[in-house]
């Protein structure tokens, strides 16, 4: 006999479903797709697909997909969610294989396992048969997708124009080739979802509920935290923090490293008291960077709340609104738009019945604002303020309340920016016959940086020397790398005083070595040479100005 969703959930997470969770359960087990679920974050929406998927390995049969392909917007994400997955699917059965594919981790290319987790870049380069990891074989991937249920989990985080018109010809050409597929989201506006759905219009849509009672209570500042080169801090906020588990969240890195610096040279405070966090660190450093954050914040270890003890803060930028659980008591944040302003406030009072508090601060009026729209800025803020004078008891932590804030965001694809890559995606798609050349899922395109300590190297002659340097770390290049956006490169070679970065490193294949040249300008998906000098591995990458995330 078919167990019933609450003996699958039972079975697989020990608890009873959420209504919302047996909805979906029914959505996919139907087969009613395409299928969007908006539900508040930490509600269960990972469980609530993962049930019917894991469910056809109890009965052997297999009648939605014999294969899950699970998409994220951001590796750490992938990284997080996986481990959660494979411990579920573990107690279906030891032999259900739960893989990873992204640039760091490319245990999939073939998108061959039970359930692959990955980003969307590689979805999209598997799918459009553009991955450089499969060979000869470049239609394997298309395949395998195929045959798969796809789930788009967290897919507000796109956030430019150009990914969501590639978001949306993805969904379209799915739901033409009647490939089964979920769009999951916390956040997503009102007007993101008319505009990624415009020619779909038979999908089906669940709206979950809160899972868990917390409360917010907001402030809302009239001074920036950082305007005109200077820190904004008073002592008795500070004394505040010192008390308080803090997260501080700011929009660019340039700002969140004078936050730190301020902040742990006025409390006197040592690395293993405060922490920075954004993406302008090397693969190890971001690593030690997140323990050390989890480890001065609130958070659960096997089901309960561990409460460390002492001063603990943690500033970031928006790195930090997905992929950590933790939970502090006090949030300090610029002002972002809505949807970001939720995904940060669900870091602060995370658990049942806490109670927490979310001070917001403008930005400096030039270009403070990016690397968001201004519009959306002003928007959050005028909303928030209006929201606020007409109920001062607003909670955030409400979803009916987040449905209504986020609504007031204009978010929509935008195909103009994004016409090469969808030339060459629906071509490959409709005829296959080449190999598409112009794909990619950004507006930018990244270049990676690796720190080189060029004052340890061997030799007489600079290029000597240069090349003993780079030999030296040749076998720890990815732990040692940051992925970057070209835009942030070329601040920092542009700079005529100081030009951060002057070589390029590449790989000589006739002597299999590392080897380097002097640049002129900066390339896409090249890498190149940081000098230890201009890193530090508590704040990054220094002298970036730029306002790219």
């Amino acid at each position: 006999m078919k167990d019933t969703e609450q003996e699958v959930f039972k079975k697989i997470f020990g608890f009873d479903p959420y209504p919302f969770q047996a909805e979906v359960f029914e959505k996919i087990s139907n087969q009613k797709y395409p299928l969007l679920i908006k539900a508040p974050t930490g509600s269960g929406k990972t469980e609530a697909v993962l049930a019917p998927f894991l469910s056809q390995f109890l009965e052997n049969k297999f009648y939605i997909a014999p294969r899950l392909i699970y998409v994220l917007p951001m590796r750490v994400m992938v990284n997080s969610i996986t481990q959660r997955i494979n411990e579920y699917a573990k107690r279906v059965s030891p032999y259900i294989s739960v893989k990873i594919q992204h640039g760091d981790i490319p245990d999939a290319p073939f998108f061959i396992a039970d359930i692959v987790v990955t980003t969307l870049d590689q979805f999209v380069y598997g799918f459009a048969r553009a991955s450089q990891q499969v060979g000869h074989h470049i239609d394997m991937p298309a395949g395998a997708i195929a045959s798969s249920l796809v789930v788009f989990d967290e897919a507000h985080m796109y956030r430019d124009e150009f990914t969501f018109s590639i978001m949306r010809a993805i969904m379209e050409i799915l739901y033409e080739s009647k490939i089964p597929f979920v769009i999951m989201t916390a956040t997503m506006p009102e007007s993101l979802e008319k505009s990624l759905f415009e020619n779909i219009k038979d999908y089906s849509k669940i709206i979950g509920e809160d899972v868990v009672s917390s409360k917010l209570q907001i402030k809302i500042c009239d001074e920036p935290l950082y305007a005109n080169n200077e820190v904004n801090i008073d002592d008795e906020l500070l004394g505040i923090m010192k008390k308080k588990k803090t997260l501080i969240v700011l929009n660019q890195v340039k700002r969140a490293q004078k936050i730190y610096e301020e902040i742990k040279k006025r409390l006197g405070l040592n690395e293993n008291q405060i922490v920075l966090l954004h993406s302008r660190f090397t693969k190890k450093d971001r690593e030690r960077h997140e323990n050390t954050a989890l480890s001065l914040i609130p958070h659960k270890e096997n089901g309960e709340v561990k409460i460390p003890e002492g001063v603990g803060i943690v500033v970031s930028t928006q790195v930090l609104e997905a992929g950590i659980d933790f939970s502090a008591e006090l949030l300090l944040t610029e002002i972002a738009p809505a949807d970001c302003l939720v995904q940060r406030a669900g870091r602060c009072a995370r658990y049942e019945g806490e109670e927490g508090e979310m001070i917001i601060f403008p930005v400096e009026d030039k270009e403070g604002y990016r690397p968001y729209e201004k519009e959306h800025l002003d928007k959050t803020i005028n909303w928030l303020r209006e929201r606020l004078d007409e109920n001062p008891k607003f909670n955030i932590k409400n979803f009916n309340e987040v449905l209504s804030f986020v609504d007031i965001l204009d978010y929509h694809a935008n195909d103009f920016e994004a016409k090469d890559t969808l030339i060459d995606l629906y071509e490959c798609v409709l005829y296959a016959d080449t190999k598409p050349q112009n794909i990619q899922v950004r507006n930018g395109k990244p270049v990676t940086l690796v720190v080189i300590d060029l004052s340890k190297g061997d030799g007489k002659k600079k290029e000597d020397i240069i090349r003993n340097s780079i030999r030296k770390i040749a076998a720890n290049l990815r732990e040692n790398s940051i992925d970057i956006d070209i835009g942030v490169a070329q601040q920092l070679q542009d700079n005529k005083d100081n030009k951060v970065l002057k070589y390029k490193l590449k790989y000589d294949h006739s002597s299999k070595n590392w080897d380097f040249e002097e640049i002129r300008e900066i390339q896409p998906f090249n890498i190149y040479i940081i000098e230890k000098s201009h890193y530090d591995e508590n704040l990054g990458v220094k002298n970036d100005t730029s306002y790219f995330i």
